[in-house]
């Protein structure tokens, strides 16, 4: 049962743990005497060795072990870090992820399609050998590793009540073999489950075929976890204490054991003589004293404590719909009082305003975590695939405490990972190529995030090789994509916009990484999907920069609605650059494409009745328009009436409408009519 329980705070912990060794391991491999790094790698297998343990996931904890020793001897310098062991943790790491998501999906450690025990007898073989040497060295005879870690402390007394029962209970024992041993158990700070870990040392002496005499705190206040981090024990036991030390150390959460064989009788005399000693100075101290009320010490600091809880997605989802339930109710009051002039209302009306907005806004930022949680994966990956490919790569991120939906979070790693991979394989070039370019013989690639206004932008850029216009322009031509002419007059990028094309690919040779003309059109979906954008930027010879634009959100979002027939559509806020009146007169056709100049600027502009084929009178004389802007391209967007500006949310029109490109969704207004919401990316296509 327990299990069961804590099996969510396990998985989400190992996660986070397992992520963090993936980070410190690149930290190490670029700088093997980072013994920091070391250290707290050697702490974060330590720690997730006594999760899995409490979980009695034995495999995990077993690897976690091996892999804690090796570090170990790494650490007290009795061993060399090498490149083939910095490889095999990173295996490691790698198998504890699996682990993991084996255990969310079945429930168990065990791995069928990975040599687990292979890479548990390589780190057992890495620890022999280093054995061996040290034997060699000292002439045949060995060195216990373990026993370099025992504590000396010295036990001057023991907190635990010693009776004439006990002293009984323990010469009955020695006659038979036992020692009897103090020990004392100190628990790792922070550590979670502390009655399970405790359990567990009683488990382990048990099972060696000891017994536990008594506890300090009780087995009841264990129970109840009413102590800090240490528990005393008393136990007879056969075996020695380096044995018992050895057992102990490697389970659950335990930071430092210290054990001590004592003599019970002595130890009581010994106890007896301080308390009369006590008793004496008692009577001493109350004959001195004079009568003093008792302060309190109101100058004691509180202690102050930041409290996090880990709430179900589920659960936030449901919260963001009924928060979008409640913004369409509070619409359709407001557009229901507007019939009637009743002052009284419209105080209390403004105050449920301003608390739904605030609640709205909570309710947002509930839902947004740092983009960190996407960006964190992916300096591992790097590192493989240039390893693989013979490239060194100089990985930079940027911006990782940006803020997004978390439903953009499960949507955009696979984009980013795409765009890594492309700037590894066709950007960055090998070493020697560099340097004949004169360049640095170690690439950079760049990933970052920032909120620019109600969007949030991510950015991959390298100085690698950069896209070849005439190369695409070629295979463009030579799909019949577009013919020659054109493609010599068009701008760089609208020519890079071919690459996103399924199918697209200048690569002449496939690889396992690319070449089959999968992935930027996957990018371009992907982004799409979440009402995004992306646009490329590139220098032959001197590197790309990708551009994703995201919006803040997708479920309530500000649009502005606009009419068309007695239509009523509405427009992403984010997505709008200006509004603006034109007359008839305004519009020029250049290469038989409607354009407004505004500014100096060329603006294409679309009629939305004709792209919408909606019925529509004659032209008007005076027409409104809306500018969109995407990227950094920009059109006009023609309407009857601009209504206003209004808080919507977004509802899905279903399977059923899912080729309909032109709209995003639809939205109920105050009115209980429906507006649907335009797809701008797509509707100037």
């Amino acid at each position: 049962m327990m299990k069961d329980e804590y099996l969510g705070v396990f998985i989400s912990e190992s996660k986070e743990a397992v992520q963090r060794m993936n980070d410190i391991l690149l930290e190490i491999e670029r700088d093997p005497e980072n013994m920091e790094a070391i250290n707290e790698l050697f702490r974060l297998l330590h720690t997730l060795k006594g999760m899995a343990g409490t979980m009695e996931f034995n495999t995990m904890m077993t690897l976690c072990h091996r892999m804690e020793n090796v570090l170990d001897e790494i650490r007290n310098g009795r061993m060399e870090l090498t490149e083939d062991i910095i490889d095999k943790l990173f295996k490691g790491a790698d198998i504890l992820d699996q682990m993991l998501n084996t255990i969310i999906d079945e429930g168990t450690d065990e791995l069928t399609e990975v040599d687990v025990n292979g890479l548990i007898d390589h780190f057992e073989s890495i620890l022999g050998q280093r054995l061996a040497d040290v034997e060699e060295k000292n002439g045949g005879e060995g060195e216990d590793v373990e026993s370099e870690r025992e504590e000396t402390e010295e036990i001057k007394n023991i907190p635990i009540k010693i009776t004439d029962e006990l002293v009984h209970v323990s010469k009955e024992a020695k006659e038979k073999g036992f020692r009897t041993y103090y020990i004392k158990v100190f628990l790792k700070k922070g550590a979670q489950l502390k009655a399970a870990r405790v359990y567990l040392v009683f488990h382990k002496i048990e099972d060696m075929g000891g017994e536990i005499l008594r506890t300090n705190p009780s087995v009841e206040d264990i129970e109840d976890e009413r102590f800090k981090w240490d528990v005393d024990l008393l136990v007879v036991a056969k075996q020695d204490s380096r044995k018992l030390l050895k057992a102990l150390t490697s389970i659950s959460d335990i930071d430092r054991v210290i054990i001590k064989e004592v003599n019970l009788e002595e130890i009581e005399k010994l106890q007896e003589k301080q308390e009369e000693l006590a008793r004496t100075e008692d009577k001493r101290v109350s004959s001195a004293q004079t009568q003093i009320p008792a302060t309190k010490n109101h100058n004691k600091r509180k202690r102050k404590i930041t409290q996090t809880v880990r709430v179900d997605i589920e659960k936030l989802d449901t919260l963001m719909n009924l928060m979008g339930e409640l913004v369409i109710a509070r619409s359709r009051i407001v557009e229901t009082l507007k019939k009637y002039n009743i002052k009284e209302i419209d105080e209390s009306l403004a105050q449920l305003s301003r608390i739904t907005l605030d609640l709205q806004n909570i309710v947002m930022k509930i839902r947004m975590v740092p983009i960190a949680y996407v960006f964190n994966r992916f300096p591992r990956m790097v590192r493989d695939l240039a390893k693989q490919m013979n490239k060194e790569v100089n990985f930079i991120i940027k911006g990782e405490d940006t803020e997004l939906d978390r439903t953009f979070v499960e949507e955009i790693g696979d984009p980013i990972l795409h765009l890594l991979r492309n700037a590894i394989d066709h950007g960055i070039e090998p070493k020697e190529e560099r340097i004949a370019k004169g360049k640095p013989p170690v690439g950079t690639i760049i990933l970052s995030a920032r909120h620019e206004g109600n969007n949030v932008v991510i950015e991959v850029s390298d100085d690698g090789r950069g896209l070849d216009r005439e190369k695409i322009a070629k295979k463009a031509v030579e799909r019949g994509l577009i013919d020659e002419a054109r493609a010599a007059t068009l701008p760089d990028e609208e020519i890079f916009q071919y690459i996103f094309l399924p199918g697209f690919s200048t690569k002449e040779e496939v690889t396992e990484v690319s070449g089959r003309g999968v992935g930027m059109d996957v990018v371009k979906n992907a982004v799409e999907n979440l009402k995004g954008s992306v646009s490329i930027e590139s220098q032959k010879g001197k590197g790309t920069k990708v551009t994703i634009r995201l919006p803040l959100t997708l479920a309530i979002i500000q649009a502005l609605l606009v009419k068309v027939n007695n239509l009523v559509y509405a427009i992403p806020i984010v997505s709008i650059d200006s509004t603006l009146k034109i007359t008839k007169e305004d519009i020029q056709v250049v290469q038989d494409q409607e354009v407004v100049v505004i500014r100096q600027e060329v603006i294409p502009i679309v009629k939305l009745w004709e792209t919408l084929q909606i019925p529509h009178d004659e032209e008007p004389e005076s027409m409104n328009v809306v500018i969109i802007r995407i990227g950094n391209k920009k059109y006009g967007v023609v309407v009857d009436t601009l209504i206003g500006q209004d808080d919507i949310v977004i509802k899905s029109l279903g399977k059923l409408f899912k080729d309909v490109k032109e709209f995003s969704g639809g939205a109920v207004l105050g009115d209980g009519s429906i507006a649907l919401i335009l797809d701008v990316t797509n509707l100037a296509m």
